[in-house]
């Protein structure tokens, strides 16, 4: 008989299987698509190198997605991923604010990630694997 699972560690298995399933997609889409991905963050007219980039940027999304989901499967082992979703989305977070600040970019364009970036930050510390 396999004994019940907590509860909190059922939700950071949750939370890392739907942070490397956003994670993933949003990865193939910044691959296979990210012009489109420019107009939906409400950028244009920019150069075409910039779609390398945010490639480039996808492929760390898709292949951070397969980390989070070996994580999901034992986050107890894994708690290292659980610090780097924490890190992540406080990085996410503060710099997106420093761009707002800086006038790079508007609340529209950036806001949404914010709010999701300091989102994970909070629910992975809150659910963070202690002895």
């Amino acid at each position: 008989m396999i004994p019940a699972e907590p509860p909190r560690l059922r939700a950071l298995r949750i939370l890392l299987v739907l942070d490397a399933t956003v994670l993933f997609l949003l990865g193939l889409l910044l691959i296979v698509a990210p012009r489109q991905v420019e107009i939906a963050f409400h950028f244009a007219d920019l150069p075409a190198g910039v779609s390398y980039l945010i490639g480039l940027w996808g492929c760390v999304f898709a292949t951070m997605a397969i980390g989070y989901g070996v994580a999901a499967l034992d986050p107890l082992r894994h708690a290292v991923w659980v610090q780097v979703g924490i890190a992540r989305g406080a990085l996410e977070c503060i710099f997106g604010v420093i761009s707002i600040a800086r006038g790079i970019v508007t609340w529209q364009q950036a806001g949404f990630g914010i709010v999701i970036a300091a989102f994970i930050t909070i629910a992975y510390a809150a659910l963070y694997p202690r002895k």
